[in-house]
């Protein structure tokens, strides 16, 4: 085998590759955070003590208020379900309804809704995710694309259990 007594450049020396590799994992790191909004994103508190399940919740930010309705009741898994949402004093351009899995990673669904005439209601359509966890928690995101190019974010939480997806599976 051929060695060749070559030295390193000083940008490979110890002390200087791992400033380098300090630096690199602290820019993909920040560039990689998707926890922080921008300027232009207002992110509304968590709407609680609402459940999903049996009911429409209330998300108001102020004079702006948004309704979500998401049917059947209740909400089963791995079956289409009916999006609801009654908009006020929002200049909509676009609304998405996001849902991730907040306890366990479960791919992207995010959905456009549609108005429906100039009443302020959107409807759509989406499912969740089969899981194989007892207990699955869902983050439920509205993002509100407003004509001023700012965005809003409402967050629901949602719990499905596994004895819900057998019993739905009986009937």
């Amino acid at each position: 085998m051929l060695k060749l007594n070559i030295p390193l450049p000083s940008l490979f020396s110890k002390p200087a590759l791992k400033q380098t590799l300090l630096l690199l994992s602290f820019l993909l790191l920040t560039a990689c955070n998707g926890q922080t909004p921008s300027e232009n994103v207002t992110v509304w508190p968590m709407v609680e003590n609402c459940s999903l399940h049996n009911q429409a919740c209330l998300a108001s930010n102020g004079e702006q208020s948004i309704r979500l309705k998401i049917s059947p009741d209740p909400i089963p898994i791995a079956m289409p379900l009916g999006i609801e949402l009654n908009v006020k004093n929002i200049q909509a351009e676009k609304i998405e309804l996001d849902i991730s899995g907040a306890n366990m990673y479960m791919g992207y669904n995010r959905v456009t809704l549609i108005p429906d005439g100039d009443t302020g209601r959107y409807i759509g359509t989406t499912m969740l995710a089969f899981c194989t966890v007892e207990k699955m928690q869902w983050k439920i995101t509205l993002i509100v694309h407003q004509k001023d190019g700012t965005e809003i974010q409402i967050p629901y939480l949602l719990e499905t259990q596994m004895h819900e997806i057998h019993e739905e599976g009986l009937n």
